[in-house]
């Protein structure tokens, strides 16, 4: 068993709810049945974009009510869970708010608030006592709509709470991204479930927080665009957040130093595949991450201060070394491949997956 009698924060990405959100059900089951469990979810993938256009232009809501209404025949889920929130916001007028900024976020707010709806819901359906909470009544923040700061004294205060609820034996659900600001709902930035993850580990004091997702772990490069790239198993804080600053997409780069002392555990929710754990221990490994804007691209090695063959822009940043360079779009896919081969090709092999193997009472895991 994963942390048999702890306390778990449980994140899910995007696609994970769309395309996998029943192996996400049975996974928080499982370690339901030993330990203490908080679940966040993100909206499913795809909604947040399309709330964003109907924030800004009316636009979408159809189809925005059909992805629920898709979702909810695939996965057993009744319609009904939905359409009290969908039709609060079909009416939203932006004269309501005080500016525009303020409405965009209520607007962004229910893509997560759904999806949290449709967890809770499945989790009663296999027996399993839920508390779902309002992110809003949870997670105050500033007033910087759009990529609001999470005031952490005021957010651990109401988190007693959600403590209270996990000490009753229910699973907890608190939809990411979302907080408040003096009565208005604010969002935290892209990523931002993995934000609400962090503070709920360090306000709840788990054992760990698992960020579950479409892939395995952290990588040395993106697999879709390095063939060779390798799962890391295990990266240092600081190497995670220079890596995330520089635009590597695994982790909102503001979680760490959050939930800093405590793993950070990234994993696949298909078939339950875990790659990676940030904490203090590192695989010494470099990491490829990049950034497109427009015709060009930039591509940080972080781990290394240069790049043979290349001129490069370098510099450190909490003791990690990085070395930066230019490429046009293009060239993006064969410049990672040429420099991930330069840079990694020679070293050591490294297991594929810290795997957590399916059992009938329960969820153990190799290395872990």
């Amino acid at each position: 068993m994963l942390y048999s009698g702890g306390r778990l924060v449980v994140k899910f990405g995007g696609t994970s709810v769309r395309d996998d959100f029943g192996e996400a059900v049975t996974f928080v089951s499982r370690l339901w049945d030993e330990n203490e469990v908080a679940v966040v979810v993100s909206a499913i993938k795809g909604v947040t974009d399309a709330l964003l256009k109907f924030s800004s232009t009316g636009e979408g809501f159809e189809w925005i009510e059909k992805v629920h209404r898709d979702f909810a025949k695939k996965y057993g889920i009744p319609f009904e869970v939905f359409i009290g929130p969908l039709r609060e916001l079909k009416k939203l007028s932006r004269e309501d708010f005080p500016s525009f900024e303020a409405y965009r976020d209520h607007v962004l707010s229910y893509g997560e608030w759904l999806s949290g709806l449709a967890f809770a819901e499945a989790l009663r359906r296999e027996g399993i006592q839920v508390e779902l909470f309002e992110p809003w009544e949870i997670i105050e923040t500033d007033g910087n709509f759009g990529n609001a700061r999470v005031d952490i004294t005021k957010t651990s205060q109401n988190l007693k709470v959600v403590e209270e609820a996990l000490e009753r034996g229910r699973v907890t659900v608190i939809p990411g991204f979302v907080g408040s600001y003096n009565g208005l709902r604010t969002t935290l930035g892209r990523e931002g479930s993995d934000y609400t993850a962090a503070v709920l580990g360090k306000g709840l004091n788990a054992k760990a927080v698992l960020i579950m997702s479409s892939v395995d772990g952290i990588y040395t490069a993106d697999p879709r665009r390095v063939v060779s790239a390798r799962l890391i198993p295990f990266v240092s804080y600081d190497e995670l957040y220079v890596a995330s600053k520089a635009g590597m997409k695994a982790i909102h780069h503001g979680a760490i130093d959050v939930v800093r002392g405590i793993p950070i555990i990234f994993g696949r929710t298909r078939n339950w595949s875990i790659g990676t754990i940030a904490g203090y221990e590192s695989s010494s490994l470099p990491i490829l991450v990049h950034k497109v804007n427009g015709e060009e691209a930039v591509i940080t090695a972080v781990g290394v201060s240069e790049i043979p063959g290349f001129e490069t822009e370098s510099g450190s940043e909490r003791g990690i070394p990085w070395a930066r360079i230019e490429v046009s779009t293009s060239r993006l896919g064969s410049t990672l491949n040429r420099l991930h081969l330069l840079l990694v090709g020679g070293r050591v092999n490294l297991p594929r997956t810290l795997s957590i193997v399916h059992e009938r009472r329960g969820v153990s895991a190799n290395n872990v």
